[in-house]
């Protein structure tokens, strides 16, 4: 076999690689730009429900208060009513959200990787 001819087939075999590994890291780009609109598209529709959200809690406090006026009570109670069932719900959502942070500390994982002390 002719040393040109191995060179050639070498040759061949690294443009071929470097032809796969191109398209490997194009496709690769292709779905990091697609992750990245999803996110984004992900972050708009969060945003928009926490507006709806907000925007259907106002309606309810308003239509409770409303109905206790119809039914006796005066504005100010009404209004304080509303009040206290926000912030209770606040503090909820608060208290939700204190006690699920904790996990994000990664504890089992710094638990892993911290130098075990030996007694001796």
């Amino acid at each position: 076999m002719k040393a040109e001819g191995v060179v050639a087939e070498l040759s061949g075999a690294f443009a071929g690689a470097r032809a796969v590994a191109s398209d490997l890291l194009d496709l690769f780009g292709l779905e990091a730009q697609h992750a990245g609109l999803t996110v984004v598209l992900m972050l708009a529709c969060g945003a928009a429900g926490a507006l709806l959200f907000a925007a259907a809690w106002i309606g309810l406090m308003a239509a409770l208060a409303l109905w206790a006026v119809t039914h006796g009570i005066g504005w100010e109670g009404a209004l304080g009513a509303v009040a206290c069932a926000t912030l209770v719900a606040a503090l909820a959502l608060g208290g939700l959200c204190v006690r699920v942070s904790r996990g994000l500390a990664f504890p089992a994982t710094r638990r892993q990787l911290r130098p075990k002390l030996e007694v001796v």
